[in-house]
């Protein structure tokens, strides 16, 4: 049923608690995990007369695909099929949709950080604008700080 699943992840221990379930989905329907994060542009503050306003910070870029590429090799000790993908881009939510569908994933997990109210009105969600977004059939898996 579910032949690619995508995990985005940030770095965070409340974002790899999504891919103890994408696991165990993947053992189930025996499909492949693609490990996926998103490192934001990093906005350059200065004259307006500069032409590029953003820049990629190369350090967080290899610290990701580091993150990415030894939860990787883990879960490929283990048995699984993995691949993993690190993207730039502004927009976090908008990157993880698109990447879902350029690559042919069935089902995206991902963790929600449980905020509620204003907190989460005012902070925003990733996993909200990646639900009401995306074409993929989507598990959140709801964790508390």
């Amino acid at each position: 049923m579910y032949k690619k699943i995508l995990v985005p992840l940030d770095g965070s221990e409340l974002a790899k608690k999504a891919l103890l379930e994408a696991e165990k989905l993947a053992k189930i329907f025996d499909s492949d995990l693609i490990l996926f994060q998103v490192v934001p542009f990093v906005p350059i503050y200065g004259s307006p007369e500069l032409v590029t306003p953003l820049i990629i910070d190369e350090k967080q870029k290899e610290a990701a695909e580091t993150y990415l590429a030894g939860l990787g090799n883990d879960l490929k000790q283990r048995g699984f099929r993995v691949r993993t993908m690190v993207k730039t881009g502004q927009q976090v939510a908008a990157e993880i949709i698109d990447f879902a569908k350029e690559s042919g994933t069935d089902l995206i997990v991902m963790s929600t950080h449980g905020r509620s109210g204003f907190t989460r009105w005012f902070v925003g969600s990733v996993a909200n604008r990646v639900l009401t977004r995306a074409e993929n059939p989507i598990l959140l898996i709801r964790t508390k700080e």
